[in-house]
């Protein structure tokens, strides 16, 4: 390959460029009618205007992708993470069209992409999954059902058999709201994936969200990464990830990526992939799903490991033999944080508008900024919120916790509201600093009323001058309208 189509947007499009360059090959970017003045655009070799705004008619859009990619003569096609990246649409159409699809085969991506099939490859093959059953011919027999869920004992989950992303997703703790969870995702799975099979499943209490990188070649080369910790969620979302997870033992870690590399062996995996578990108090671990691209949470791998995990899917995707080696071992402790245009005192909605000024504090060795904005950047209500993410290497866990730390308070970033101040809250929490972290962690430690309490405790003036500021804790506040208003007046 020379050219690469990366079928994306934002920071994965930004970090995908720079992989290109790295190789000596040039980047084609698509872009929406929204992102037309993005990073990725400014940053990448060719451009091709994918002309519409919402995602459905641009970034989802498989005819207008490979029609960019064969109008730019390309030879390949990088679809990142989101939108097409799980789509075997794609990846037959790049088959048709002599293209190289970066990923795995439409086949993996097929079986991992269903829930409920993957899940009982998985049982069948060997690896351990949680207790329950899979409901496939809706609520016909609810007797039944409701027995079925009796026995496995509450408190169950109700999830979605196809889709991800914490869409159709409830927790049941009573009998009595079974049925109306059920219904409630069912439909709401119809409506994001066109599937409302459900899978009922033993509740694991405060689980910890462990996930192995896993990567195969052409060759039939399988190696693992080893393992992250992604625990930290909101509303099922991750907003900050680790590399190695705390507190594991060396026995859990192989056994758990012993366990990973037998779910890709069992659907032949290729390229870069991710095996997710659950792994409860008594330190048991379960399959979780499979997710057959490159996540948003790779870094904290890369810089623990010394790899380009990227530059490597290319490499497999080019029919080359994998350059990582068998069970590497981790090296130092890796923090992510995704930073997000959403306000915290309005419920974490979406936040819109101009990036009016930005600074981030300059990469180190310690310190790597994938972000997809810059200056004068538009934030659409198109897509995702997610604006960027800083990652901080330290020798321990607490090392890269404090340069996290001193990251975030440099950053300075006006024109969106964001959710800065509160991760760091989250990475200054005591249970936090201890390790103690599981997926119901910012709700059992109330961490979301908390901030927004010490959000409302500063008058406007205080927070205007906290962005006014030039030292100290810049980014600790989130960007109100009425701040910029004052600010601009001051000016």
């Amino acid at each position: 390959m020379k050219r690469v189509l990366i079928a994306n947007r934002n920071e994965i499009a930004v970090r995908i460029i720079r992989a290109l360059k790295k190789m000596d090959m040039e980047s084609v970017v698509v872009y929406s009618d929204a992102d037309k003045d993005s990073l990725a655009v400014r940053l990448a070799d060719h451009c091709v205007a994918l002309n519409g705004q919402d995602a459905g008619e641009t970034y989802l859009n498989v005819a207008k992708i490979i029609d960019a990619a064969k109008s730019s003569h390309c030879q390949g096609i990088h679809p990142g993470y989101g939108f097409l990246s799980e789509k075997t649409e794609l990846v037959r159409e790049c088959e048709n069209q002599n293209l190289i699809f970066i990923g795995p085969s439409s086949g993996a991506i097929e079986i991992m992409g269903d829930k409920a099939l993957s899940k009982k490859m998985m049982q069948d093959g060997g690896v351990p999954t949680i207790p329950g059953f899979i409901l496939e011919n809706g609520l016909q027999n609810i007797e039944e059902l409701t027995k079925s869920a009796r026995e496995l004992g509450y408190p169950l989950m109700v999830k979605a058999a196809a889709g991800g992303g914490g869409k159709g997703m409830r927790r049941v703790d009573h009998e009595k709201d079974l049925i109306s969870a059920m219904e409630s995702c069912a439909r709401e799975a119809k409506a994001a994936f066109n599937d409302d099979r459900l899978l009922i499943e033993k509740f694991v209490e405060n689980p910890r969200h462990i996930e192995v990188q896993i990567f195969g070649d052409r060759l039939g080369n399988l190696v693992h990464v080893n393992e992250r910790e992604c625990s930290i969620q909101r509303r099922n979302q991750k907003i900050i990830e680790e590399c190695p997870a705390p507190h594991f033992k060396p026995i859990q870690r192989q056994r758990i990526c012993e366990a990973a590399l037998l779910a890709a062996r069992l659907v032949k995996y290729e390229n870069a992939g991710t095996v997710e578990f659950v792994v409860g108090e008594d330190d048991q671990f379960y399959f979780l799903e499979m997710n057959t691209r490159i996540q948003v949470e790779h870094p904290v791998t890369e810089m623990v490991h010394g790899v380009d995990l990227v530059e490597e899917q290319i490499r497999v995707a080019m029919g080359l033999e994998l350059t990582l080696t068998a069970e590497p071992t981790p090296m130092g402790h890796a923090i992510e944080v995704r930073i997000y245009a959403e306000a915290p005192l309005g419920g974490f909605i979406p936040s819109c508008g101009s990036i009016r000024v930005l600074s981030w504090p300059e990469e180190t060795s310690n310190l790597r900024i994938d972000s997809g904005i810059a200056q004068g950047s538009e934030v659409s209500p198109f897509y995702d919120p997610m604006l960027a993410k800083i990652i901080a290497y330290g020798t321990d866990r607490n090392h890269a916790r404090e340069i996290l730390i001193k990251a975030l308070e440099e950053v300075v970033l006006l024109g969106v509201e964001t959710n800065i101040a509160f991760l760091l809250t989250i990475l200054k929490d005591p249970e936090f600093i201890a390790g103690k972290t599981h997926t119901g962690f910012l709700e059992q430690r109330g961490l979301e009323d908390r901030h927004r309490e010490e959000m409302q405790d500063f008058s406007i003036t205080d927070r205007a001058l906290a962005h006014l500021s030039l030292v100290g804790n810049r980014a600790t506040i989130s960007t109100d309208p009425f701040i910029l208003q004052i600010m601009e007046k001051k000016a």
